[in-house]
């Protein structure tokens, strides 16, 4: 098998450092607020157009995709003038089904161009920061009808949702695999293989199985995640040395392109369940950070190595290693970014689009953590609109890393979708930001019967 490690370099923009974006954008941040915020339809229409007159939102419809989870939804919404928008829940929020239901009365008669409108309504409706722990399940409608709104809207104008968003910095986004742990050296080398000679330029590896209950032990340090029902963990050095063992494996296979983990227990959005203790996490990152294994010089990243609402200790260990800090997938919103950067809290923001907001303010909290010189990635454990989503926003976004791709092991995912090159990403690690207008893509209708239900 054989690595190419020489990435397409036309797909990457030149460096773009702060001050010379906000001059792109041709607009201030606004004072202590730091927000730029371009208005509903970004820098090219700027604020001249309030939204297109006499449409309204008349129904909303969603279809299931079985094949990836039982709660992988697509939204449909319908208007009078015939033109269709979609967009796609996070697949984690069990509750997206009754998020929908309580939305739909109240976007019915809206106009679907005044995105801002419709999202401060559902927001407001459903008030998913009310509890941050339970965030990831109360935020993905939100997300799906603020991106089926900005489809709408970018087909009312004939231009993609980039354009509308503002300068264009890439002609395609980068996109790094999931790995799921396995618990043998052999079979996580048979999954990495597969996903080299895909053309996947950047990996990330869950580490959540190879320990046992034997190599971590009740940290002897105050537990901060009481609140949370979380228990604080130590890890002994057994289980360093499983890590060490299968990271320099992994690294083995992959050369010197950018590796993350994840997933050091098992994932929870509210910090329940085993997480690491402060020094262990800090431990945890620098022995795998080291040029053997991640290699914190090559771009990779500690994910999610503790919950992402401990600012404080997320700063300690931020503080107390060079390896690349990553969070951000169970955020709703631009003030709560704002409270984890101005925290010094993190490296890299890692919002998962479909929880954070959908298209603005996911832009919009990208824009403020690259004026405070942190970098910005993308979660996506979702089916392929939301994936298009994110590529809409990644265009936008200066010093942009990587977009996840949880479902590679899936044949149908591109399938799904008609109006791109398949397969979606391109051998050379990148997937081509679409020119069509919306989204620029349309749904197969007979992919999405075969593994899901058609939209009612």
């Amino acid at each position: 098998m054989k690595i190419n490690n020489d990435i397409d370099r036309k797909k990457t923009p030149e460096k773009v450092d702060r001050r010379q974006f906000l001059g792109l954008l041709g607009k201030a941040f606004v004072g202590a607020a730091g927000m730029s915020l371009l208005g509903p339809l970004g820098s090219s229409f700027g604020q001249s157009l309030p939204g297109e007159k006499g449409i309204v939102i008349t129904d909303i419809k969603v279809a299931t995709l079985r094949g990836l989870n039982s709660t992988s939804r697509i939204v449909r919404l319908d208007t009078n003038k015939g033109i269709s928008g979609y967009g796609e829940c996070r697949v984690e929020d069990r509750n997206s089904q009754t998020e929908l239901n309580k939305c739909a009365p109240v976007i019915l008669g809206m106009n679907p161009s005044r995105v801002d409108q419709v999202f401060d309504t559902i927001t407001a409706l459903l008030n998913p920061t009310a509890n941050w722990t339970q965030i990831t399940y109360a935020s993905g409608a939100i997300a799906a009808i603020e991106c089926a709104c900005w489809d709408i809207t970018g087909k009312i104008y004939n231009v993609p949702i980039w354009k509308l968003l503002g300068p264009k910095l890439r002609d395609g986004m980068r996109m790094y695999c999931d790995t799921p742990s396995q618990r043998s050296i052999s079979a996580m080398q048979y999954a990495v293989e597969e996903r080299v000679n895909k053309g996947f330029t950047w990996f990330k590896t869950d580490l959540d199985r190879i320990l046992s209950s034997s190599d971590y032990t009740t940290s002897p340090d105050p537990n901060p995640y009481t609140a949370s029902g979380g228990r604080a963990q130590k890890i002994l050095d057994s289980g360093y040395t499983k890590w060490m063992d299968y990271i320099s494996a992994y690294r083995g296979m992959i050369g010197d392109y950018p590796l993350g983990a994840d997933h050091f227990f098992a994932w929870s959005p509210s910090g329940g369940g085993l997480q690491l203790d402060v020094a262990s996490a800090i431990k945890t990152s620098n022995i795998l950070g080291a040029p053997e294994y991640m290699n914190s010089k090559l771009g990779g990243w500690m994910e999610d190595i503790i919950p992402w609402h401990y600012y404080d200790e997320l700063a300690q260990i931020k503080a107390g290693t060079d390896m690349s800090i990553l969070t951000g997938e169970d955020i709703f919103g631009v003030p709560l970014l704002r409270e984890l950067v101005d925290a010094d809290a993190i490296d890299i923001f890692h919002p998962d689009p479909a929880t954070f907001g959908g298209i603005q303010p996911t832009l919009q909290a990208a824009l403020y953590a690259h004026s405070k010189g942190v970098k910005t990635a993308f979660h996506m454990s979702n089916g392929p609109i939301a994936l298009i989503m994110n590529a809409h926003i990644s265009a936008a976004i200066p010093e942009f890393l990587s977009c996840e791709h949880h479902y590679t092991d899936v044949s149908w995912y591109d399938s799904l979708l008609d109006g791109i090159p398949k397969p979606i990403m391109g051998k050379d690690g990148f997937l081509p930001i679409p020119e069509g207008p919306g989204l620029g893509v349309t749904i197969n209708e007979d992919v999405l019967r075969q593994h899901g239900t058609w939209f009612a």
